[in-house]
């Protein structure tokens, strides 16, 4: 009989022995390796945070930050890294895109639109006055406004799927405002993009762009949707995921003619087949993989996340990240408000819409392939952005409160305030909202 040591060591020896051969897989850039360790480890997070109630999106960013460089290393090259990060993006533009549905928007455009064209500019006024402050290029500051003025698409509409909201006022409201802002990328990335050469071609490209977007708008928000032959186009259902993504794909390419992004051509051809006639059966045949387009995105965030420089400069990327949420919820609710929106639903959608958006991330790169920021401005954005993405427990919890706060009818800064940082209090505010939905449901 062997003896139960023996049989310990012998496991470890079949450990270690497993762990070279992964070593020795990834050291020879077998891909087919790299990529099953990481769905494998994606699955597995997700489905651990998915049974804590938390948003999956945060296991696949952890599964990227694992065998990244700053984690194990499996996936250690920078070309690589960018290529699932380009991808990621794409794909993640391309259903964005599909799923903004352009006539809603346009019927209550003005508060978005107004809200978004209000950020961006106290944002970039705020940027510029602390920019001259501390001697900081205006291009550095303009790239700070913009970023500090998106929020996250996919992750606050998982957010208002999370907490039942998508459906009602707080969710179309945030809905609009995020469609706004993803429309507003289009001049964002070109100002990034031709900083420091701006001459008459950039206003041309920015007017090209801005026109574009208006005509498409205006094109797809007719009362009818957009007839599109399907014997032509879709003829078989098998094809109907393939024949979208080859459309997204072609018209990024197309884009890139014009010196415009390919996550750009990416979004605008989600938006044209979104508002086809042919949208729900798209949306239906690329549901399956929509899932798993979003894990690439929210994975290759994990991946460009450096822990190295997180823990060198981590009283930096904290503080940014405090501060730029701070000013985002506060900013965000008072703007909401002074458009006539009670102040603890006002509260709740500026929590919402306080986590940073992936077009930053998108931003950071222009940025970086311009020569605006240098690599320790582009891993403080990625650092700052992920860390915010990861922060979606938090935001749910807090807007939650304030929800609850509103359904009883409290809109007191001082009730706010409290709700936020009291549990005690947070909680009795919560049994009151159940009895008064009670009420509501029983009348």
């Amino acid at each position: 009989m062997v003896p139960l040591k023996d049989k310990i060591n012998e496991g470890f020896n079949l450990l270690e022995y497993a762990w070279y051969g992964i070593i020795f897989f990834m050291d020879n850039e077998y891909i087919f390796a790299h990529l099953t360790v990481i769905i494998l480890v994606a699955a597995i997070s997700g489905a651990l945070l998915a049974r804590l109630r938390q948003p999956v999106m945060v296991g696949y960013i952890l599964a990227g930050i694992m065998f990244g460089p700053s984690g194990f290393g499996f996936i250690s090259s920078q070309e690589q890294i960018k290529f699932y990060s380009d991808l990621g993006i794409l794909l993640l533009l391309f259903v964005i895109g599909m799923e903004l549905n352009i006539r809603s928007f346009l019927r209550m455009w003005k508060i978005p639109t107004l809200f978004t064209v209000v950020q961006v500019v106290v944002n970039a006024i705020v940027s510029i006055f602390i920019a001259g402050i501390f001697d900081v290029p205006i291009y550095v500051s303009l790239l700070t406004a913009f970023i500090v003025s998106l929020s996250s698409t996919a992750a606050i509409v998982k957010v208002l799927e999370y907490i039942g909201e998508l459906k009602t006022d707080v969710g179309h409201i945030s809905i609009g405002i995020l469609v706004a802002q993803d429309i507003a990328i289009v001049p964002m990335m070109l100002i990034i993009k031709k900083c420091g050469s701006f001459d008459s071609s950039v206003i041309v490209d920015l007017l090209i762009a801005i026109g574009l977007v208006v005509m498409l708008i205006k094109y797809l928000g007719k009362k009818e949707k957009i007839i599109v032959s399907t014997k032509h186009f879709f003829p078989s259902p098998d094809l109907t995921p393939v024949v979208a993504l080859a459309f997204c794909f072609v018209a990024a390419s197309i884009v890139v003619l014009f010196g415009l992004s390919e996550a750009y051509g990416a979004f605008l051809a989600g938006m044209f087949i979104g508002n086809t006639q042919e949208r729900q059966n798209v949306l239906n045949s690329i549901k399956p993989i929509q899932n798993v387009l979003l894990m690439s995105f929210f994975i290759s965030v994990g991946l460009m996340f450096d822990l190295k420089f997180l823990m060198h400069y981590w009283y930096i990327v904290f503080a940014v990240l405090a501060g730029i949420t701070a000013w985002k919820i506060l900013f965000n609710s008072l703007v909401l408000k002074f458009f006539s929106i009670e102040l603890a639903k006002a509260t709740s959608i500026g929590i919402i819409l306080a986590q940073l958006g992936e077009f930053s991330l998108v931003l950071a790169n222009v940025a970086t392939q311009s020569h605006i920021i240098d690599e320790f401005g582009q891993k403080l954005i990625i650092s700052v952005t992920a860390l915010s993405l990861t922060m979606s427990p938090l935001f749910i919890s807090l807007s939650n409160r304030t929800r609850d706060l509103s359904f009883v009818g409290d809109n007191s800064l001082s009730s706010i305030i409290k709700v936020l940082f009291s549990y005690k209090f947070s909680k009795n505010v919560e049994s009151l909202s159940l009895e008064y939905k009670r009420m509501q449901s029983d009348s």
